[in-house]
């Protein structure tokens, strides 16, 4: 006949005398509590290596490419739009540039503004090259005009740098220089639309400017009445300066000044004085012949205009 385990166990201690029987519970409590003890150390030691973990990697930095200049669409990313700096890695977007040689030289696919962090989706797929169209922005025309070596800045103007347009009119002590248009983008020199990464002069005969539909008539209008020339501003530098339509750099002759109504203003001119007549006095008459007698007739009157404002009044007054 077989025994249940637990009550041959109870049997055994029954007959297993007191002081054995409390080593043998000591000894197991002190078992469970080392298992206990033990389990517990390795889960907080399992915590503390966890949190450690975390926060090496909330602390952890890595490098990432800021634009610090604002690149259109189409443009070519030269080194002075860009800056290396180290952020958090949590903060760090998944498709960030983290160097700045992988964008120098490349096309941007969309336009990125200043302050934004540099990703791989806004670099246009190497060896694709955009349309002249992408580099006009939209409400912009692009004009070109002829330059040469002086007025062209030597051929250091490159697309996407910014100048101001000056006309000059006239010659030797009559010669006048004016602003014509204040911090306007070159879109193209020559027949090159993008920016090359090597910075060197390329001397062109033309330049092709983008501005607004405004200025499209006053630059042309420029154009036909004067020479202009470029002045290239640093690429950071966008403050207006004044400007003048062409016609300023022409003396004006002097106007007649004119009354509000358009007449000229007669308030300088005196009436001619009136004859003396005495009491009794006759003025002289010449001789009447169509009658044979020597009646004396008055002789015509004189008559004179006098006006107030626009308003006329006649007087009529003895020669």
């Amino acid at each position: 006949m077989t025994l249940n385990p637990l009550r041959t166990l109870f049997l055994m201690l029954s007959r297993t005398p007191p002081a054995i029987m409390l080593l043998m519970i000591v000894g197991v409590a002190v078992l469970i509590t080392v298992t206990v003890t033990s389990t517990e150390s390795g889960r907080d030691k399992a915590f503390n290596e966890q949190l450690q973990d975390l926060e090496r990697k909330n602390s952890a930095k890595t490098k990432v490419v800021y634009v610090i200049k604002d690149i259109a669409d189409g443009q070519v990313i030269t080194s002075e739009a860009l800056e290396e700096k180290e952020i958090e890695l949590t903060r760090t977007p998944q498709d960030a540039v983290t160097s700045s040689t992988i964008a120098i030289g490349r096309t941007v696919k969309y336009g990125v503004s200043m302050g934004q962090i540099l990703s791989t989706h806004d670099l246009a797929p190497q060896g694709i090259s955009l349309s002249f169209e992408s580099h006009v922005k939209e409400g912009m025309r692009a004009v070109t005009f002829a330059v040469d070596a002086n007025s062209g800045v030597a051929g250091f103007i490159a697309p996407d740098s910014h100048v101001d347009i000056l006309g000059m009119a006239g010659s030797g002590a009559d010669t006048r220089v004016a602003p014509i248009l204040s911090d306007v983008q070159v879109v193209a020199v020559g027949q090159m639309f993008e920016r090359q990464a090597k910075n060197q002069a390329n001397p062109a005969g033309s330049v092709t400017v983008a501005v607004s539909p405004e200025d499209t008539q006053k630059l042309i209008k420029a154009l036909s009445a004067s020479k202009l020339y470029l002045s290239l501003r640093n690429g950071r530098d966008h403050t207006p300066v004044a400007t003048v339509d062409v016609t300023a750099l022409y003396p004006r002759p002097a106007k007649l000044a004119a009354t509000n109504s358009g007449e000229q203003a007669l308030s300088n001119l005196a009436p001619p004085p009136l004859p003396e007549f005495g009491v009794g006095q006759i003025a002289s008459a010449p001789f009447n012949s169509n009658n044979g007698n020597s009646a004396q007739v008055p002789p015509p009157l004189h008559e004179i205009e006098m006006w107030t404002g626009s308003k006329k009044d006649v007087v009529s007054v003895p020669k």
